[in-house]
């Protein structure tokens, strides 16, 4: 009896049929899974305004869209802020965790809002020293569920006042200020320290823990400023970069930091890490981890590329004329 070719190749005529209809409705198998899977949950947390740092997390999705992962399809980002109110963190942390993202991005100091999350990846940018924060035990290999980029460089310090002395040989007594707890604070201290011994300025140390210390200071400045003023970069520095400025305007004196958003607030001169570059590399780490690595697995970094910011339009104010020399240096001069 000869087999029937209807029971021999109905299986297979089944199989194909059913492959042509997959293709139709998904593309290719691998297209199929892509479809079938939900977007990764990437969560943003600051401490400042979302408006206030749109640059940096605008390159950090520079860095996602490099690393192969288009938004909307392969990751969404969840962006949260404390809208500069600090004592918000945590309320605004715990909306974050109850959002499930699979690892979660902090800026500057909302990586201290998240010391208690244990379950979910953390890669920060910050500006502080994550040893002396004790985000860490060591660079080399994360200790905790953190890693990330440091923009601190204590060398930066010596350099900023080389250029200082370069903006304005003439200024002698120089005010440094700062948040003193910032993690590695003490360490830029005595750097600065250092530099004004060997180019014979006279350096004071004033603390400015908050805002409104920094307010109280520059108004007890007021009676016999000094020749110049440089501010640390941190946070509550970062905060009061405007008043800073307007009051080295209003004075005359040249007013230095290591980010560029002071100089483009109307301070002198910046010099400091490219602050876009290391959010941008924040990505990577988080493409890392999605792909299944560790944070224990992934080196905290620190800066590598660095930018020198003038502000011309805040020279002529203040009735400066930097030399062609200290232009000549500069990655980006403001008008």
């Amino acid at each position: 009896m000869k087999p029937s070719w209807r029971l021999v190749f109905s299986p297979i005529l089944l199989v194909g049929l059913v492959l042509v209809i997959s293709l139709v409705l998904f593309g290719s198998p691998a297209q199929a899974q892509q479809a079938a899977r939900k977007p990764a949950r990437i969560g943003w947390v600051s401490v400042f305004p979302l408006a206030q740092v749109e640059s940096y997390l605008g390159a950090f999705r520079s860095g996602l869209a490099a690393e192969g992962y288009v938004e909307g399809r392969d990751v969404e980002v969840l962006a949260r802020s404390a809208e500069g109110k600090p004592e918000r963190l945590s309320a605004v942390v715990d909306e974050l965790v109850g959002l499930k993202p699979d690892v979660i991005i902090s800026q500057g100091t909302a990586i201290f809002g998240l010391l208690g999350v244990t379950e979910i990846p953390v890669v920060y940018g910050f500006s502080g020293d994550p040893v002396a924060a004790e985000l860490t035990d060591s660079l080399a290999r994360p200790s905790r569920n953190l890693t990330g980029v440091s923009f601190m460089a204590i060398e930066l310090n010596e350099k900023r006042l080389d250029l200082l002395r370069m903006a304005a040989p003439q200024a002698r007594r120089v005010v440094l200020m700062g948040d003193p707890v910032h993690p590695g604070a003490d360490l830029e201290i005595a750097a600065s320290q250092a530099m004004a011994r060997r180019l014979g300025m006279e350096l004071r140390w004033v603390p400015t823990r908050t805002v409104q210390e920094v307010s109280e200071l520059l108004a007890s400045l007021a009676g016999s400023p000094p020749d110049a003023l440089v501010v640390l970069p941190d946070s509550v520095m970062l905060a009061s970069r405007e008043q800073v400025a307007a009051f080295a305007s209003e004075h005359r004196i040249p007013a230095l930091s290591g980010w560029s958003m002071f100089a483009r607030s109307g301070g002198l001169l910046t010099f400091g890490p490219r602050l876009e570059e290391s959010f941008r590399r924040l990505a990577y780490y988080t493409a890392r981890i999605l792909k299944g690595a560790k944070p224990s697995e992934l080196p905290v970094e620190r800066s590598s590329e660095f930018e020198l910011v003038l502000n011309l339009k805040t020279a002529r104010q203040i009735g400066l004329t930097l030399p062609d020399s200290l232009i000549a240096l500069a990655d980006e001069v403001i008008e």
